[in-house]
């Protein structure tokens, strides 16, 4: 009886290190992306027209509240002449805009507690080449708004 209640403790105990292993691993990777934007861009012909249309997206997580992030976002937003908002849900946290050359869309979601999401979504409607990191330098721009330290991923 004895051997059996030594080899349960053994394993209970071992399962317990283990979970805390795989925690720390996870916030330890979580730490690593925090600030890393991820971007990706694609050109797509129209069939019809043969126009090409440009498509970007790009994301970062943040350590921070995401109202915080959306009010930053907001601001920026309304502050540049150039973009005019076409429709907004402040529950959602989402921003659809556009700058008469491209339209775009800003996500911002509360992933845990203290982690926000930033995920912004382009194409352009002019038909021509537009400035390839738009959404880039949007996500940078809340990021130094914020004072929070954000680089574009080397992935």
């Amino acid at each position: 009886m004895l051997k059996k209640t030594k080899f349960c403790l053994s394993i209970m105990l071992f399962t317990l290190l283990s979970a805390a292993v795989c925690h720390g691993q996870a916030v330890f990777l979580a730490r690593k992306a925090l600030g890393a934007v991820q971007h990706l861009t694609n050109s797509v012909t129209g069939s019809g027209s043969g126009a090409a249309q440009q498509q970007e997206v790009g994301s970062v997580l943040l350590e921070t509240d995401a109202n915080k992030v959306y009010a930053t976002a907001l601001r920026i937003i309304q502050g540049n002449p150039k973009f005019q908002i076409i429709a907004r849900d402040d529950v959602s946290k989402k921003i659809d805009f556009t700058d008469s050359k491209r339209e775009a869309v800003i996500r911002v979601s509360q992933l845990q507690d203290n982690i926000a999401q930033i995920l912004v979504s382009s194409v352009t409607t002019s038909g021509t080449k537009e400035d390839p990191s738009f959404v880039v330098n949007g996500i940078l721009q809340v990021c130094k708004e914020m004072n929070v330290q954000c680089s574009l991923s080397g992935n």
